[in-house]
């Protein structure tokens, strides 16, 4: 007996409970499945108004995933750059320093 696990990345392609939102992956495939189908004539007048309508709303979810996942990247990049420099450095690169070795710019 093989276990209902072994082959679930096909379970995403299938269409999603009324419910339960499509991954970015899956609204993908669906708008690049309406582009198709209303290029190649598939569909008359009023159904491909209502894909088209569908692709807006896909493609507006893809957006905000993408948005959310682009914060995400910046947020983990400020504490990964925060964790290697804990002490921040003054933002002008003076002598920074006592000692003879700083010298002052002429006005």
């Amino acid at each position: 007996m093989t276990p209902p696990s072994s082959k679930q990345p096909s379970a995403r392609n299938a269409p999603s409970a009324p419910d339960a939102e499509p991954g970015f992956e899956e609204c993908l495939e669906q708008v690049e499945s309406i582009i198709d189908r209303i290029e190649r004539g598939e569909v008359g007048l009023e159904k491909s108004l209502v894909e088209y309508e569908r692709g807006v709303e896909l493609i507006r979810r893809c957006r905000a995933v993408l948005k959310r996942a682009e914060q995400r990247v910046e947020d983990l990049t400020d504490r990964m750059l925060a964790a290697d420099d804990p002490v921040s450095a003054p933002p002008e690169h003076g002598g920074g320093g006592s000692g003879e070795g700083g010298a002052e710019t002429p006005d």
